[in-house]
């Protein structure tokens, strides 16, 4: 991912309280079509189907939680 944690902590935020910029939103589509994450965009539109919290962090949480098992860094300031 192209992301520190941080920053796509506040893309998340941005999106989850509807103040995201047009790119941002673009941002966000880009990373749904490229995430290896199985449940896809289903992680943002809707969480609670795949298990967790409708929040950003519960999201950042999933995402590290994954990526984490498959022996991926999720972003790029995570060391494995």
């Amino acid at each position: 991912m192209n992301y520190t944690e941080s920053e796509f902590l506040q893309l998340i935020q941005n999106t989850h309280n509807g103040v995201a910029t047009d790119q941002e939103v673009e941002e966000l589509v880009s990373f749904l079509d490229t995430t290896e994450y199985p449940e896809g965009s289903a992680l943002l539109t809707h969480p609670k189907m795949v298990g967790i919290e409708d929040t950003p962090e519960a999201v950042i949480a999933e995402l590290k939680r994954w990526y984490t098992e498959n022996g991926q860094p999720c972003f790029k300031d995570q060391q494995i």
